[in-house]
């Protein structure tokens, strides 16, 4: 049975020319559908695949001989580029200084961030590997300081009336039924978190997403992981980077976001998206000087010896 997103609920076709085909086996190597197997020594299309072709492009792009092609779940033959020269790829020195040099920034200035720029930041992100293909993740762009205002501020409006969820009353009351932490976070973290919104809104500062000239929200549907959209956020926060730009993750709109059905109609986020994450660019007002190193909670390697 085909594994089903938004997008399509069939099974891509694998076409194989044989004429081309040499029967190496490293297309049915990589294929963990086992829709290529081989057989009497050559390689031969499954009738019994675990579910059918997903359209995951393994096995066309690692063929010597270009023997192989896919058609079908949004996957076209012009989907399939050549991979840069290895000289033209970031060396780990070059790519583990552009990531300590990033940081958080969340004062921009007064510009306007051109459209190409937009486009490759995107074109970046969609690289992210984003779940069972074609992805389900979405991405809504909030072009103009003006337009993230106006979300950040409709948002914090409807924020304001789920007050009496995180009211120390309500929370005394659900307290029984909530872990630790979870008690711990809304009490000291979104109840005075909540109260600021509010009032700075009516100050007419957006502490939300500070008046950023571009936001982006990337979303899932019901069929992704949770964790679809956060990868290609961060590509895409990283590909910000690079061209100059400042970026910030803002994790405090999407678990208030489901909630939200009319807020969700007029900006046009599907009413099943589930989570997602909210990203702001703009050019840094500051420079800074310092990078930070940061820390994992712990490692440990769990191994053989």
């Amino acid at each position: 049975m085909p594994v089903p997103t938004t997008r399509t609920n069939e099974s891509a076709h694998i076409f194989l020319n044989q004429q081309k085909c040499n029967d190496c086996g490293l297309c049915v190597e990589v294929c963990k559908d086992f829709t290529l197997i081989m057989q009497d020594g050559k390689v031969k299309i499954s009738k019994t695949p675990l579910f059918g072709c997903i359209g995951c492009g393994q096995c066309a792009a690692i063929c010597p001989h270009e023997a192989i092609s896919i058609a079908g779940r949004t996957l076209h033959s012009g989907d399939f580029v050549e991979l840069p020269p290895k000289n033209m790829r970031a060396s780990y020195a070059s790519l583990y200084d552009l990531l300590l040099s990033r940081r958080s920034i969340r004062d921009f200035r007064d510009e306007e961030i051109p459209q190409n720029l937009v486009g490759m930041i995107l074109d970046a992100a969609v690289t992210a590997p984003m779940g069972i293909p074609p992805s389900d993740v979405g991405v809504i762009v909030f072009k103009g300081k003006e337009r993230v205002r106006e979300f950040s501020f409709d948002f914090i409006s409807g924020l304001s009336k789920m007050k009496k969820i995180f009211s120390k009353p309500m929370l005394t009351l659900m307290r029984p039924f909530m872990s630790k932490a979870d008690y711990e976070v809304s009490k000291s973290f979104l109840v005075p978190l909540i109260n600021f919104f509010d009032k700075t809104k009516k100050e007419d500062k957006n502490y939300l997403l500070y008046d950023a000239p571009v936001a982006m929200y990337f979303y899932n549907s019901g069929y992704c992981d949770p964790c679809d959209p956060y990868i290609p956020a961060v590509y895409a926060m990283i590909a910000a980077h690079s061209l100059g730009l400042g970026c910030c993750m803002i994790g405090s709109i999407a678990p208030f976001l489901k909630r939200m059905k009319k807020l969700k109609s007029k900006y046009s986020i599907p009413p099943d998206s589930k989570d997602g994450i909210f990203l702001i660019f703009g050019y840094p007002k500051y420079k800074y000087h310092k990078a930070i190193k940061r820390s994992f909670a712990k490692v440990r390697y769990v191994s053989c010896n």
